[in-house]
């Protein structure tokens, strides 16, 4: 599968999940044209890339573990990108720095 088309899909996915509009296997993989081993290649993959999917069995929906989202961009230009919490804890004195993890967090006193 082309890239474009295969990071398209993710996005997808990740707007789904998001919304816990899913429904189970069967029916999330016929909404994105997928057989059901396909899919859950697909979601193992996104597992392995970081993503916190459970499924909830009562809801029978996929979901989240923890609040977030998937970027729109897979280049991240230095310097660009703060989370909203983060953002709205940034004081004007404080030093920003970039971690590994390629989010910038306060810096210590220096």
């Amino acid at each position: 599968m082309p890239f474009l088309r295969y990071f398209k899909r993710l996005q997808y996915i990740d707007f789904m999940v998001r919304r816990r509009a899913t429904g189970d296997l069967d029916t999330f993989a016929k909404r994105n044209r997928l057989s059901k081993s396909a899919l859950s290649e697909v979601l193992n993959e996104m597992r392995q890339m970081g993503f916190p999917l459970k499924f909830d069995r009562s809801k029978k929906t996929y979901y989240y573990e923890h609040d977030g989202e998937m970027i729109n961009c897979l280049f991240l230009k230095y310097g660009q990108v703060l989370t909203r919490d983060e953002t709205k804890a940034v004081r004007p004195t404080d030093s920003l720095c970039f971690s590994p993890s390629a989010l910038f967090e306060v810096c210590g006193e220096h």
